[in-house]
């Protein structure tokens, strides 16, 4: 080893105590050995951007912990750098310079691309890592960020500063490996030529790894407002402001300021890393964990495009969480579109500070409002600044994803229309919970009682909820949508509005409605089963809610083997443990009881469970939808064809389709359905005889599994045979306006709830029924004409003989029944045609609703 390599170790060997003491550092990935398939066979080098013996020693630390090889400084005088030395694209700032290229770096690589020519069996791979401390990208003309922004671009001063007083908020960030044996390396050219490219990649890397990490310089505030209130787009709405109220333009600039003062963020790293340390606490006290997965590929996406993350909204913690991990997995925590409800004090500031903007509920007839938000966003976009929303527009209180609002959609697509710097991309993100914190607040709200609005009070009543544990949270990364090949995809010619600040195709309103609800198919492809969720859907199978533990057991291991033999997607998570291990979990939850009995112990829900189980069900009843209607077909028949299976499932899978937002086209579902099929014969719920599937035997446990199974979607049937009921209970001159089907049905619903004592709430929701009615007019199954009213087709026929087919003989006739009793107090109440009225014509997609 050389004088200097001894020197340079001699200081890192001093430098361990200060930094003991001073800095607590944090690795993303939190497993890079993992993530990037690093073995102990390859020969690692690492990459930094800037010379620092302090870097050498965090990376020492980092590798005794991650079981990578140690750091150290390079022996120039070796033929090849040893696995671990460190090497450095820029010198150390001196007092005078802040930057010098290190030319040094090249010769090391330049022998290692030599190495690798020579040993072609051995991997030589260039691990690129980057340190940040503190995260602050610093505001904009600011003379400050030079001085204090990067420990690496610092002087000693500085660095001084730095490590005191930032040094428990590092960040050791490790980039994808360059391989030098990859086809991306061409080792066939000399080898200072290769090290040369290789050097200008890392370059590229470091600059994009920064904005990934740190994200863009923030705009002073005053600045913002100004320019806000100074672009084209507002100033339109200015004039046209003018015009309509006789006010002066300094009376509408002011109204417009309040406008962005109220809409907009004031981003604080201060704030991020306050409420980093603060919720980590937090998350440990009521959490056992949270676990993320399908994280790499949004760490790519980061250096290159502007990020959209669009999560399902279950909780208030959802846009906590979420932005807390981000920041933790070495990533910009997002902006956040907030509802105004929630700009109350104090949470309002701590919210605003922390990255969230406010939106009105409604922007309806304040055209300056909506030109003034329109503007903030597209700002946003085109810095470069990632952004959060939840499609949804508020939380779900049955645990389905909701219909999407297209609001904030439509305006993303016209900042993209109008053009920003980088491709825009949406990041679909599931968060799961095994328990939710809002739960004794949404079963009020399920029986009807008023939603309460955020304030003080309602803030200081979370402390009694935040005693008790929640188990796991659960945040999976969907496959990413890139707004512009989905644009193509969809053959949609969006060029020629290109640069046009205002523009609003024909095609928009179609346009977004398609993709929210595509967002909502790839957030629920990326699902994760858990305990209470998987308990919570096999006790709802049972009249009573209770089962046999065993049994229970049983029952749990199957569904894992369907969801593990039938994936539903590459991104669902899918849990490890057992039946009984996934059991014990909704115990220690206190999600279910056990009663010991003699005869074997039985686990059932009671109270306010009951109703809760339907939400954490719902949250992966589509992943079980297809199998449970198959299985639902062998309630009746005890031999059928392969066909037959095949055409009840194209039936009625519009309606899941739409209404559980389950990922297939139709085009697709032959493939998945026979996947299905042949999983379920592997399981021996199915038997094949001849041409011919029948179910287990009824002595056999794999029958009342396979009926258990049926039970998942059968809530369902039940809603589409109501309003089907309803359409077929009209004379032939009759017909009946959508609100009405929609309102008769939720009737009937009710009614039958009552009768056979179904807790459950959800199961006549109003939403669900108006989107079983827009499947029936999409799908041609009723004749419709606007402001006339709706009758069922002859093709409708067949769909409801399907449906009923699937329904128990007990449930047909109480449906029926109820129907009866509700047509003699509605009688009056249809509308009566004309026998002789002119033909009705089955409405288009096009057409509005009645």
């Amino acid at each position: 080893m050389s004088i200097s390599s001894s020197l340079k170790n001699l200081t890192v060997s001093l430098l361990r105590l200060p930094l003991k003491l001073l800095v607590r550092e944090q690795g993303a990935p939190s497993d890079p050995k993992k993530e990037f398939e690093l073995n102990n066979d390859d020969h690692i080098i690492y990459v930094l951007r800037t010379q620092s013996m302090t870097a050498i020693e965090l990376l020492r630390r980092q590798a005794s912990q991650l079981e990578l090889p140690s750091a150290r400084a390079t022996d120039k005088k070796l033929a090849v750098p040893e696995s671990g030395s460190c090497l450095f694209l820029n010198t150390r700032p001196g007092i005078i310079r802040r930057s010098k290229v290190n030319a040094a770096h090249k010769q090391s690589l330049a022998k290692l691309v030599q190495a690798q020519k020579v040993n072609p069996e051995k991997s030589f791979k260039l691990v690129p890592v980057s340190i940040y401390w503190g995260r602050n990208p610093g505001k904009e003309n600011s003379f400050l960020r030079y001085f204090m922004s990067n420990v690496e671009q610092s002087g000693r001063i500085a660095k001084f500063f730095i490590l005191l007083f930032l040094g428990r908020q590092c960040l050791v960030q490790y980039g994808e490996p360059i391989a030098l044996n990859s086809s991306e390396v061409n080792l066939d050219n000399p080898a200072e030529k290769t090290a040369h490219k290789i050097s200008r990649i890392l370059r590229v890397h470091f600059n994009r790894q920064w904005v990934a990490t740190v994200g863009p310089r923030t705009q002073n505030r005053r600045d913002l407002i100004d320019g806000i209130v100074a672009s084209d787009l507002v100033q339109d709405a200015l004039e046209r402001e003018m015009r309509k109220t006789g006010k002066s333009r300094s009376q509408i600039e002011k109204q417009a300021g309040k406008y962005v003062k109220e809409i907009a963020a004031n981003f604080s790293p201060r704030m991020i890393r306050f409420l980093s340390t603060t919720l980590t606490r937090l998350w440990n006290k009521i959490y056992a964990g949270i676990e993320v997965n399908n994280l790499k590929e949004v760490r790519q996406l980061a250096k290159d495009y502007e990020l959209v993350y669009v999560p399902c909204h279950r909780s208030h913690a959802d846009y906590l969480l979420l932005s807390y991990q981000l920041y933790h997995e070495g990533l910009v925590p997002p902006h956040i579109a907030a509802g105004i409800n929630l700009n109350f004090w104090p949470i309002g500031s701590v919210l605003r500070r922390g990255g969230a903007f406010f939106l009105r509920r409604s922007f309806r007839g304040n055209k300056l409002y909506t030109a003034v938000f329109n503007e903030y966003l597209y700002r946003l976009f085109n810095k470069g600044i990632p952004v959060e929303y939840f499609q949804e527009g508020g939380r779900s209180r049955t645990g389905r994803l909701l219909t999407p609002k297209t609001g904030m959609l439509a305006m993303t697509v016209q900042s993209m229309l109008r053009g920003v710097r980088r491709p825009i991309v949406f990041v679909p993100v599931y968060i799961g919970y095994e328990r939710m914190f809002e739960g004794k607040s949404y079963v009020g709200e399920l029986r009807g009682h008023a939603k309460k609005q955020e304030s003080v009070g309602q803030l200081l009543g979370v402390r009694k909820a935040l005693k008790r544990f929640y188990g796991k949270v659960y945040l999976n990364f969907g496959q990413p949508l890139a707004l512009e090949d989905y644009l193509k995809q969809q053959q949609i010619d969006w060029n020629e509005f290109q640069g046009q600040a205002q523009a609003r195709p024909d095609w928009l309103s179609n346009f977004v409605v398609d993709l929210g609800d595509e967002i909502n198919r790839r957030i629920n492809a990326a699902v994760s089963l858990n305990s209470v969720c998987l308990v919570s859907l096999s006790l709802l199978a049972t009249p009573r809610l209770a089962m046999d533990k065993q049994e229970l057991i049983a029952h749990l291991d199957l569904l894992m083997t369907l969801a593990r033999q039938a994936p539903y997607s590459d991104h669902i998570n899918i849990p490890e443990e057992s039946g009984e291990e996934l059991l014990e979990t909704a115990q220690k939850l206190g999600m279910v009881q056990e009663i010991n009995d003699p005869a074997g112990d039985v686990i059932s829900i009671e109270g306010d469970e009951a109703i809760l189980s339907t939400y954490y069900s719902n949250n992966i009843l589509h992943v079980f939808a297809l199998p449970s209607l198959i299985a639902s077909i062998f309630q009746r028949h005890d031999d059928v064809t392969h066909e037959h299976i095949i055409n009840a499932v194209k039936t009625v899978y519009p309606f899941l389709h739409q209404e559980l937002y389950v990922r297939w086209n139709i085009e697709e579902l032959d493939q998945r359905a026979e996947q299905l099929i042949q999983t379920m014969l592997d399981n021996k719920l199915l038997l094949k005889r001849g041409d011919e599937y029948v179910p287990a035997d009824s002595e056999a446990p794999q029958w009342s599994r396979l009926m258990l199974l049926a039970q998942a979607v059968q809530p369902a049937l039940q809603r589409y045979a109501m309003s089907l009921t309803i359409l077929f209970s009209l004379k032939p001159e009759q017909v009946i306006h959508r609100a009405e089907l929609e309102q008769e049905s939720q009737k009937l619903a009710q009614r039958i709830a009552a009768l056979y004592g179904i807790n459950a709430p959800e199961f006549f929701d109003k939403n669900l029924f108006k989107t079983q009615v827009k499947v029936l007019k999409e799908q041609g199954w009723v004749e419709h004409r606007e402001g006339i009213g709706m009758r069922a087709t002859k093709s409708c026929d067949d769909l409801y003989q399907s449906i009923l087919s699937m329904l128990s003989v007990p449930v047909q006739q109480g449906l029926q029944q109820a129907a009866r009793s509700l047509r003699q107090q509605a009688r009056d109440q249809i509308l009566l045609v004309d026998e002789n009225s002119p033909k009705l014509e089955v409405q288009d997609d096009s057409q509005k609703e009645d």
